[in-house]
């Protein structure tokens, strides 16, 4: 999937807003590369907070298919612009 780097930064800079607001962290870095593994505080009850969140923020429903295969942050704006795009 070709994500242009912009709408990825802009993305990016949402779902940053979004894990801080969750982790109750506001110096929180994040990248697409950040995984469930990396951060212990990203268990089963934070994912699904995450998801709600995306969901919300960007008037999309995820698939169960997507929610269980999201690992990175990367996985998550994939799975944004799937839902988004036209």
């Amino acid at each position: 999937m070709n994500i242009s780097s912009v709408t990825t930064g802009v993305l990016l800079q949402k779902l940053r807003t979004i894990f801080r607001d969750i982790f109750d962290d506001e110096s929180m870095s994040i990248s697409e590369g950040t995984s469930r593994d990396e951060l212990d505080e990203w268990d089963s009850v934070a994912h699904v907070k995450i998801v709600l969140s995306v969901e919300d923020e960007f008037d999309i429903r995820l698939t169960m298919d997507d929610v269980t295969s999201i690992k990175t942050v990367g996985d998550f704006i994939q799975a944004i612009v799937r839902h988004t795009e036209g």
